[in-house]
């Protein structure tokens, strides 16, 4: 452990941990895979967040919708959901 806070490898375990990192930081073949593997990783990500965000409007529009046809007053929906009185009465 105190090799990853201090980065001194007074160890021959610490030396060959060293040496790896080294190597691995200027291997140009790695780098690119691992910046690929990033970029790839953060797309997924917000890939993921996106359809969770359309599901959950998708949810809201299905919930104003039931509270509309239930007859809720329009103006209370709206003030709940956020949606506008027009955005309402079309789901």
């Amino acid at each position: 452990m105190k090799y990853f806070a201090t980065r001194n490898a007074d160890s021959r375990e610490t030396e060959t941990i060293n040496k790896q990192v080294s190597f691995y930081k200027t291997d140009t073949f790695i780098r690119k895979r691992y910046m690929i593997y990033e970029y790839d990783f953060h797309e997924r990500e917000n890939e993921i967040r996106k359809e969770a965000e359309a599901k959950a409007l998708e949810e809201k529009k299905a919930m104003a919708k039931g509270f509309r046809d239930d007859g809720f007053p329009l103006e209370a929906i709206s003030k709940r959901t956020g949606f506008t009185i027009d955005e309402i009465k079309s789901f």
